[in-house]
């Protein structure tokens, strides 16, 4: 296997594993938004792909809300990792095709304007419902709870510049 197959098979891989996170992310908030808004009394709660329970509405909402920005890191770690696999790609032909890999996070201009408007939103909402916060507090522990998600989605714009390493005269 050559040095470009995996450097292509780790970038398809790190693509997957950022769009996974933002849907379970994504997933994650709607479940706590439900749970939070409902307030539905229960004898313990099932915090979803951990499999641990808690006793108390609280707790399990606010391990909603970290859970949500651990999705989140999760998502910057694999875009992370799709933008320094596709610059080891050194063929310019194979690394352009690359960026038409259909992916969420690669998306145009006004698709992203709506997921960081609605990924701000969800941190917001879970925040000031979840912790009771109101006014400016809500903007600052939603943008922190989001930020993640936002460095994501600024990373593929690393993707437009033509890479560095790229050379169309070198096959390696």
């Amino acid at each position: 296997m050559e040095l470009d197959e995996i450097a292509v098979n780790y970038y398809h891989e790190s693509l997957a594993l950022a769009q996974k996170s933002l849907i379970s992310g994504i997933t994650i908030s709607a479940v706590a938004y439900l749970v939070a808004i409902s307030g539905i009394g229960k004898s313990s709660y099932s915090i979803p792909f951990i499999g641990i329970e808690v006793e108390s509405l609280s707790y399990f909402s606010i391990s909603l809300l970290c859970l949500y920005f651990a999705c989140g890191m999760l998502c910057m770690h694999g875009m992370e990792k799709a933008d320094t696999n596709w610059k080891l790609v050194s063929d310019a032909d194979l690394s352009a095709r690359l960026l038409q890999t259909p992916n969420i996070l690669m998306a145009k201009s006004i698709s992203k304007a709506f997921l960081y408007g609605g990924l701000f939103m969800v941190g917001a909402l879970l925040s000031a419902k979840i912790l009771n916060l109101e006014g400016w507090r809500v903007s600052i522990v939603g943008s922190i709870v989001s930020a993640p998600y936002f460095l994501a989605l600024r990373t593929s714009a690393y993707f437009k510049k033509p890479s560095p390493h790229k050379s169309t005269d070198n096959p390696n």
